[in-house]
């Protein structure tokens, strides 16, 4: 039963996504944080997990996009400019695609993070500011 539970454990957290910068950081856990609260609890039958997990993703880009368009992602005091946001497309277009492939069970999912040393913890509940860490799905 152990051994079953640490494969179901290692099999929801196999992917993850590295993302470097305090700013990216921010924006990519938020991005995920909200994926999975949208999610919730996944349904049984693959269909509308499915729709629910693309419903989820859908809405909650608009909400991270709103949130450049209207100014209120920051590097310091100022506004990211176009290309900075042009190269985090990369990084939330990973997470979106890491939540999507995690998603597999009818369960409800958490995002922790994997430090540089391989611990594991939840999100932003770091020992110390961190510039590297992976982010990874995980199910309750």
């Amino acid at each position: 039963m152990i051994l079953a539970t640490m494969l179901a454990f290692a099999a929801g957290a196999a992917g993850g996504v590295a993302v470097e910068g305090v700013p990216q950081i921010g924006i990519a856990t938020r991005h995920a944080r909200c994926i999975v609260r949208e999610i919730g609890v996944a349904p049984a039958e693959d269909g509308a997990r499915a729709t629910r997990v693309a419903a989820a993703v859908k809405g909650c880009r608009a909400f991270t996009e709103g949130d450049f368009t209207q100014g209120r992602v920051l590097l310091g005091d100022r506004p990211v400019n176009r290309r900075w946001w042009g190269r985090m497309q990369v990084t939330l277009d990973a997470v979106e695609a890491d939540i999507v492939a995690a998603v597999i069970q009818p369960k409800q999912y958490k995002i922790i993070w994997e430090l540089p040393d391989g611990g594991r913890v939840d999100a932003y509940n770091a020992p110390e500011p961190l510039t590297v860490i992976k982010l990874l799905t995980v199910p309750l």
